[in-house]
């Protein structure tokens, strides 16, 4: 004991920090889910108490939402060349 502390001897410091980091992790992780249902049950009273579209909903995707507008260009060319003032040599 130093200065009326007892600091305690562990045998195994590496193990010991792994599963504080565990836990620390499924606390956050824990904390995070909460935070997100309770956002989620507010979403749901939102919409079903006063139907009030906030910017946030307009800029998250739904599935219905989520149509794909990217096309490939057709190609009208059948062969292509490259000439050689194209190609630079460093």
């Amino acid at each position: 004991m130093r200065n009326g502390y007892d600091l305690g001897y562990d045998s195994e410091p590496e193990r010991t920090l792994l599963r504080r980091r565990r836990e620390a992790r499924r606390a956050r992780q824990a904390e995070l889910e909460q935070q997100l249902n309770m956002a989620a049950n507010n979403e749901d009273d939102l919409n079903t108490n006063n139907n009030c579209v906030t910017l946030g909903q307009y800029i998250n995707p739904t599935a219905e939402s989520c149509g794909s507008t990217i096309r490939r260009p057709a190609i009208q060319a059948n062969n292509f060349e490259l000439k050689p003032s194209l190609i630079q040599l460093v």
